[in-house]
């Protein structure tokens, strides 16, 4: 669905803004749905190459009362789960 939605922008903007976002490998952006124990939820969409800090913390309102980041749980059912170590890897 999310490449579907991509092409009317790609034809009406050209394929330059497209690829202007996200990382060489990974172009364009992807829709995440921020969910738990975070201060902002909802569905947000963030160029690829953007890391799972920047997700929960900038764009996510970080989690509140000062508690700790413990992991993230990503792919719905069929995901895994994202411990600690691994919030400044790009989304790709």
């Amino acid at each position: 669905v999310e490449t579907l939605a991509n092409i009317s922008q790609i034809i009406l903007h050209g394929p330059e803004r497209f690829t202007s976002m996200g990382t060489e490998k990974s172009k364009g952006t992807k829709v995440f749905a921020l969910g738990g124990k975070i201060l902002h939820t909802g569905l947000v969409e963030i160029p690829m190459g953007t890391t799972l800090r920047e997700i929960i913390y900038e764009i996510g309102g970080g989690i509140p009362n000062g508690k700790k980041f413990k992991a993230a749980q990503t792919g719905g059912p069929s995901g895994g789960c994202i411990p600690a170590e691994h919030l400044d890897t790009p989304i790709d």
